[in-house]
């Protein structure tokens, strides 16, 4: 079994009024320095735009304020909200960032979610997955020959020719936030990762999704046995019941903003989004037991058993949530580090600047914590 590399997501989001953009930024920073140390194969950042679900608006601003920060861990977007973007001017910006960050920066693709941000950018919500795969084909043309070309339904670009990259070598390493049936078999074509994320819903989904990709993967041509996976998951150690269950409150929270940001119409005060209960919503308790939530050996399990059933190559941890305070998001991130780590030896490849590992067996189920039982 294919052993998963670990990645850091930072969604940078403000919780309430009282939150400083500038401690998120602080934050956000350390916790990619300290994902370095323990090995850490990427750190992503987020885009949106216009809500406190994030303040980063531009991921590759964030890729390169920490190359100069960092020396292994490979920097990348997750994702480039494609339409959002002028595709000659993405094109020169992703080739400098892969120059600033010295080859570590890695691609994350996708095409957006939220009405609000096409409105405000004037855009057809319903043209995004067009609009996708020509900006894709604008990039790759362009990070592979030095040259741009295109004529197509919503972008045309004279021939022009770029300056910032070695040309004729591949284009970073590229993992793909969709669904869409072209664009996944689009990515089994070129052996780009599909990447999912099942937040505050079980297993089960994940699965559903992963077969789901199989199917589309096999129609591009691809080898659902070696298809590669990431999977995104909440992440938050620690011992203390009442941190848990503000990790599971915020988890909520970030549910009912995918949701509601997701919906045709948005209430706002500002620019904070008003969360409303989810329909048929789940007990707190179901958010605590679904996200991967609680000491170190319950999160350790958890993870062994997602890992086992989903096999994937790329594990996206999101471990710095609105709402829980910077030494606490340190301390959660350290505890991973040191403690779940070790016993996800057989499963995860945390590079050579890992803790030493302690081997330990996972069982069959996750156990629960002293305060769940």
């Amino acid at each position: 079994m294919r052993r998963a590399k670990l990645g850091l997501f930072n969604l940078m989001g403000l919780r309430d009024r009282n939150s400083a953009p500038v401690a998120v930024l602080r934050t956000t920073v350390d916790t990619v320095k300290m994902a370095e140390d323990f090995g850490f194969d990427i750190a992503w950042f987020a885009e949106h735009h216009f809500t406190n679900h994030s303040i980063c608006p531009n991921a590759l601003l964030m890729v390169a304020h920490l190359a100069g920060q960092t020396a292994r861990i490979r920097l990348g977007p997750a994702v480039l909200a494609l339409p959002f973007h002028d595709p000659l001017r993405l094109v020169q910006e992703v080739a400098l960032a892969e120059l600033l960050t010295s080859g570590r920066l890695v691609l994350g693709l996708g095409a957006g979610y939220q009405p609000y941000e096409f409105d405000r950018f004037g855009l057809d919500p319903a043209s995004k997955h067009a609009r996708m795969r020509e900006i894709w084909d604008i990039l790759e043309q362009g990070l592979t020959t030095g040259r741009v070309e295109h004529s197509g339904a919503h972008y045309a670009v004279k021939p022009t020719e770029l300056s910032m990259r070695p040309f004729g070598v591949a284009p970073p390493e590229i993992f793909v936030a969709s669904r869409e049936p072209e664009i996944v078999r689009r990515a089994a074509r070129g052996g780009h990762t599909p990447f999912i994320g099942f937040g505050h819903r079980g297993l089960e989904t994940a699965r559903a999704a992963r077969a789901g990709l199989e199917a589309l993967w096999v129609e591009g041509g691809g080898d659902p046995a070696e298809m590669p996976l990431a999977v995104q998951r909440f992440v938050y150690v620690t011992e203390d019941r009442a941190q848990a269950e503000l990790a599971a409150a915020c988890v909520r929270d970030f549910a009912r903003a995918y949701v509601t940001l997701g919906g045709a119409a948005l209430d706002k005060d500002g620019a904070f989004v008003r969360l409303m209960p989810l329909n048929d919503e789940p007990p707190l308790d179901d958010f605590l037991e679904k996200a991967v939530i609680g000491p170190a050996d319950h999160c350790a399990e958890m993870l062994a058993t997602e890992l086992a059933a989903l096999r994937p190559s790329h594990l996206c941890c999101m471990m710095g949530l609105a709402g829980i305070g910077r030494q606490e998001t340190l301390a959660s991130l350290e505890r991973f580090g040191t403690e779940v780590l070790p016993q996800l030896a057989p499963l995860v490849d945390a590079g050579e600047d890992a803790p030493a590992p302690s081997v330990r067996a996972a069982g069959p189920a996750p156990a629960l914590a002293p305060w769940r039982s």
